[in-house]
């Protein structure tokens, strides 16, 4: 005969169980799709060219305003 303790103890096995084969299941449909993504010579190429592009004509960065800010406003 099966205790309270020991069914219990089942329930939350199987539980954990079928919780971790949805996990197993979730990941391998993201890792397919993220290699359908990133996989081909199209993308590498893509990269380099956006790096390059960069490389050639950098995206302007926002300062922050220095000294000189507060020092025109204040005179």
């Amino acid at each position: 005969m099966i205790t309270d303790h020991q069914e219990v103890a089942r329930y939350r096995l199987a539980e954990q169980l079928r919780a971790a084969e949805v996990r197993a299941q979730r990941n391998e449909l993201r890792a397919a799709a993220k290699a359908d993504r990133t996989g081909g010579p199209r993308h590498e190429l893509a990269v380099v060219l956006r790096r390059l592009a960069d490389r050639l004509e950098p995206q302007p960065r926002n300062h922050r305003p220095g000294l000189s800010v507060v020092r025109s406003q204040a005179r």
